[in-house]
């Protein structure tokens, strides 16, 4: 009988033991957040993933710039109908690229804490883009 008690005192020694690790274990993550977060790994990344999306929504508005202007060009009724399915098609990719922007922005552990100041909170609209980006 002494030996059974033994031996399910170690099993719940043990158990404790690794509940008391997977405990302390997510803790310690919490705790190494704000390390992590602020990395110099961490910070290049969300730098460059914010001046890729950025970028992208410039070049994206120039495009819209140069359909935009061949709509207005185009003379041929056939043509103009395919020039303006393109340009939508722009404008879409230019709405889709905002969104992934705005939620990179949003959120705190990507570009919501560790953002270029020169960027914006939020994805200009396609107008403000525009307005910076055509001549």
């Amino acid at each position: 009988m002494n030996d059974i008690l033994k031996a399910v005192g170690i099993g719940v020694l043990v158990l404790v033991l690794l509940v008391g690790c997977a405990v302390a274990s997510a803790a310690l993550g919490w705790i190494t957040l704000p390390i992590d977060l602020f990395s110099r790994g961490n910070v290049q990344e969300q730098f460059t993933t914010g001046y890729d999306l950025y970028e992208s929504l410039q070049g994206t508005a120039q495009a819209v710039c140069t359909a935009e202007a061949a709509v207005e060009a185009e003379s041929n009724p056939d043509a103009r109908t395919q020039r303006q399915s393109q340009l939508i098609a722009y404008e879409t990719n230019y709405s889709r690229i905002s969104a992934d922007y705005d939620k990179w922005s949003r959120n705190i552990f990507e570009g919501g804490l560790v953002r270029p100041s020169d960027l914006p909170d939020r994805a200009p609209s396609l107008q403000n883009m525009r307005m910076e980006v055509c001549q």
